[in-house]
């Protein structure tokens, strides 16, 4: 849900006075009036300008307002500052319709319009100034002229009270006029409001809090103000605070002063907490906290704001993008791409649509083909929100989900991540808090604009490749390993080799990535023809390590050459181990071309995953020196590897090991030293002979599987009774 207007206003109103004036008198008694009818009205409360300059902060303001209210007293012209303020509100009334109501306070329309009285005494004074420009004088005498010919209020014989209400009726008959049209222009708001009128229980004399959550961008603020505007006439008083989140910015003082002006009509930030209590607990109010994420574990109820469905998202895209229900049959094709894109996220579906609108072909051509490469501005800010708030781990589990892992399994991903001291039990808790990922059948998912999101925040960090912390597009981790500009910066490498002919770099290429923490290269084949000729020769591709290669971080918990390379030819050898000791995780599967595992393989004291199958060329097994935390070792496939090699020490942490459809001959009988193992697999191994005698002294074997093995004799279960066995397989 989203309206179709691409400028969600923050203010109903904004009040341009001169402070000395009527800051105190009539300027802050109608902003009392406008804010107990729940209008959003901003008042710069600053007493003292500074500087000569209008603040930037204060253009913005205006812009994202409904209308503007000009207090035109006797000395509003003295100001710079509130004659450029009206210069921009009569902007905004030319480029965004916004609409402008002046006041003329103890003023007559014609001194403001033809610069008499005061506005003229105060014009002359600006014109003696020699730091003030000509043009910046006819800018101020236009604007001038311009807003004395307005429609407005004149104070005249009406007493301040009267025409406050009478400003009041007008102000909230308009807005009430623009938020029935807003509300037309709103896809999918009617189902949100009736399930949260029944959680809000208008009728009930209890206090209720109710939560609004969803991810960024999906509505949240948008049906909150739907629901304050429709009900907000059953309550004694209202409000609606914008971004409390940002208490930084304002201060606690600022937000207290909103609430009690609003809804106590008291502007004594000093009154007590307990008093308020006391006031607000004789009143039925209404108070709407928007972009405050604390307060949803005390709600009484939480409502999910979800993805717009398939034709509500056509509808709003539409609506944004032609101002029609249906489009041009010529622009149907690419509706339909930039509707997919969006998946249903109102924010995507507005922003796109909006910017589009009056564009021809080519425009939306030229606008797919950049979206393919990188996510609109506009989105990406308001999507940025939520990952600025999460702390440097979560950050880290988030980009690293968002550039490798994503559609990975949980359990599995929770295992790297912790390994590098990341924390993932409560940072993915969070995340999923925040709606920044989800867990879908036991697998990590993320919105795909989320994904492009995190992308954009990585790659935004530096233009060169090397310089940015995560690598996962070929051509750029080709690009740094063959000119070597890695850096330090660089923790997770990602290559996907399906396409590329072939990669050769040197150990100067990881020379200076002493933080890499993940490395991961294999071949994910998308093409439906994995048979054919053609792609058979496109996956053809040789990843070559020089003689003397070596790591040189670290950090490295998971190197992965090899995920997904069924039937590949890529790793030939692999490289020295030794510089990278913390290494938890080795997955080598399907390395078609691998003959030779380097003999540092078997010292790495903290490998716990380690998996070779189906390496087809692969003769032999280090030796297995120090592998203490190795719980899971799979050679299965390896149809050429006719040795195990013996176990030089006790593995305390083996619990399953196997060795089906290998060529080995016989069982070391130091596998005693496995005293942990569970599970041993022999299937196949037809040119297995004997088993040794040590195999009953392994008291935690639950499984042991021996069918195909056509050349065993007879299993014996002698020497140790054998009987445990849950699963005993044997022809």
């Amino acid at each position: 849900m989203a309206s179709s207007s691409s400028s969600d206003r923050e203010f109903d109103v904004f009040l341009s006075f001169r402070g000395t004036d009527t800051r105190n008198t009539f300027t802050g008694h109608l902003n009392t009036a406008l804010k107990s009818k729940g209008i959003r009205t901003f008042i710069d409360d600053k007493e003292l300008r500074r500087g000569e300059d209008i603040s930037s902060t204060l253009f913005t303001t205006i812009e994202k307002s409904r209308c503007s209210i000009v207090v035109l007293s006797e000395a509003y012209a003295t100001s710079k500052w509130c004659l450029e303020e009206l210069v921009k509100i009569l902007e905004c009334k030319r480029t965004i319709k916004q609409r402008v109501v002046p006041i003329f306070y103890h003023v007559d329309p014609s001194d403001v319009r033809g610069q008499g009285g005061s506005f003229g005494q105060a014009m002359d004074a600006h014109k003696k100034n020699l730091k003030i420009e000509e043009k910046q004088l006819q800018r101020w005498s236009a604007a001038l002229t311009e807003v004395g010919n307005l429609s407005g209020w004149d104070l005249g014989n009406k007493s301040e009270a009267q025409l406050i209400q009478d400003i009041v009726a007008d102000i909230s008959k308009y807005l009430n006029c623009a938020s029935s049209n807003d509300a037309q222009n709103l896809v999918g708001v009617d189902s949100c409001i009736k399930e949260l009128e029944s959680l809000l229980c208008f009728e009930s004399t209890d206090v209720r809090m109710i939560g609004i959550c969803g991810m960024s961008g999906i509505g949240k603020t948008a049906l909150a103000r739907s629901i304050y505007e429709q009900f907000s006439d059953k309550f004694e008083g209202c409000c609606f605070l914008t971004n409390v989140g940002n208490v930084e910015r304002e201060g606690t003082d600022y937000w207290k002063k909103e609430l009690l002006s609003s809804v106590l009509k008291d502007n004594d930030i000093d009154v007590t907490i307990t008093s308020i209590k006391t006031r607000l607990g004789s009143k039925k109010v209404l108070i709407v906290v928007d972009n405050e994420q604390r307060f949803l574990s005390g709600m009484d109820a939480v409502y999910e704001v979800q993805k717009l469905q398939d034709d509500k998202a056509i509808e709003l895209f539409n609506h944004c993008a032609f101002r029609k229900d249906h489009p041009a049959e010529s622009f149907k094709r690419f509706s339909l791409r930039f509707i997919a894109y969006a998946q249903g996220l109102p924010l995507a579906l507005e922003v796109l649509g909006s910017s589009l609108y009056k564009k021809d072909q080519d425009y939306w051509k030229s606008k797919l083909d950049e979206l393919e490469k990188t996510l609109d501005n506009e989105i990406h800010g308001v999507l940025q929100k939520s990952f600025d708030e999460l702390n440097d781990n979560e950050k880290d589990i988030f980009l690293d989900i968002a550039c490798f892992f994503k559609c990975s399994n949980k359990d599995h991903i929770m295992k790297i991540l912790e390994s590098c001291n990341l924390f993932p039990g409560s940072g993915i808790e969070n995340l999923i808090d925040r709606f920044l990922i989800t867990i879908s059948c036991e697998k990590l998912e993320m919105h795909d604009l989320l994904q492009k999101m995190g992308w954009k925040i990585v790659t935004q960090t530096s233009k060169e490749p090397g310089k940015r912390s995560r690598l996962w597009m070929q051509d750029d981790i080709c690009h740094v390993l063959e000119k070597n500009t890695g850096t330090k910066e660089v923790k997770g490498i990602f290559l996907n080799l399906f396409g590329l002919k072939e990669i050769h770099f040197t150990t100067e290429a990881f020379a200076r990535m002493n933080r890499l923490r993940l490395l991961e290269v294999y071949e994910s084949n998308l093409s439906d023809d994995s048979d054919s000729e053609s792609t058979s020769r496109k996956r053809k591709c040789k990843v070559r390590f020089s003689d003397d290669f070596k790591f040189h971080s670290d950090e490295l918990r998971l190197l992965s050459p090899g995920k997904e390379v069924s039937n590949s030819k890529f790793l030939m050898e692999t490289p020295d181990f030794s510089r990278i000791t913390n290494l938890e995780e080795l997955v080598l599967d399907g390395c078609t071309n691998l003959c030779h595992l380097h003999s540092s393989l078997g010292r790495l004291r903290k490998l716990a995953f380690l998996s070779v199958s189906n390496c087809i060329k692969l003769r032999d097994f280090p030796a297995i020196y120090k592998l203490v935390s190795l719980q899971t070792l799979d050679l299965s496939g390896c149809s050429n590897l006719q040795k195990f090699p013996d176990i030089s020490q006790h593995m305390p942490c083996l619990s399953k090991l196997y060795l089906d459809g290998t060529a080995i001959t016989e069982i070391p009988a130091s596998i005693a030293y496995a005293s942990e193992l569970v599970l041993l697999d022999l299937t196949n191994c037809k040119e297995l002979k004997f088993l040794p005698s040590s195999i009953p002294k392994l008291t935690l074997l639950r499984i042991l599987t021996l069918s195909g093995c056509s050349k065993l004799g007879k299993f014996q279960q002698n020497s140790g009774n054998l009987d445990r066995l849950v699963d005993l397989k044997a022809e």
